[in-house]
C-alpha cells in the first residue's frame, strides 16, 4: 500500500468511528427533546455506574395508577463531578420531581435532568447551572 492510500484509508476509518461514537452519544436518537416531569415519586432503587446511572421510581399518574420510570444519568464520573454519590438516593425515598426527556420509542424512560429533593435542594444535571443547588441559594 502506498503512503497516500495508507494515509486516505487511515482518514476514512477516523471518520467512520467518529460518525459512530457520535450517534451513539447523541441523545436526540433516543430522547425527545421535551421535558417530561414527574411529581411525588417514590425511588425503588439507583445505581451509580458506567456507562450510564440508573434511577428507577414509580409515581401516581393522572389515572391513579401507580408507574414505573426509569431515568438514565450520564456516566458515574459526570454525575460524582455533578455533586451525586451512590448514596444520594435510596429506595423509598420520596422526591418532590424528577424531569427529564421522554423516549422517543414512548417507552416508561428518560434522560434525567433534574431532581428536586423534599428538602428543596436541586440535582441540576444539564444546562449553564448544573450541580448541586440548595434550598435557598439560588
Amino acid at each position: 500500500m502506498t503512503k497516500l492510500g495508507f494515509v486516505v484509508a487511515s482518514a476514512m476509518l477516523t471518520v467512520l468511528i467518529g460518525v459512530s461514537a457520535s450517534a451513539h452519544h447523541s441523545g436526540a436518537i433516543y430522547f425527545e427533546g421535551t421535558k417530561l416531569e414527574h411529581k411525588n415519586v417514590t425511588v425503588v432503587s439507583y445505581t451509580l455506574v458506567n456507562p450510564h446511572g440508573r434511577l428507577v421510581y414509580t409515581f401516581t399518574d393522572e389515572a391513579g395508577n401507580k408507574v414505573e420510570w426509569t431515568a438514565e444519568l450520564q456516566s458515574a464520573n459526570y454525575s460524582r463531578r455533578m455533586g451525586l454519590d451512590p448514596s444520594s438516593f435510596s429506595p423509598g425515598q420520596t422526591l418532590s420531581s424528577v424531569t427529564g426527556a421522554p423516549s422517543r420509542s414512548g417507552a416508561p424512560f428518560i434522560r434525567l435532568d433534574r431532581v428536586v429533593f423534599e428538602n428543596g435542594n436541586i440535582a441540576q444535571l444539564t444546562g449553564p447551572d448544573r450541580g448541586i443547588i440548595r434550598a435557598g441559594a439560588k
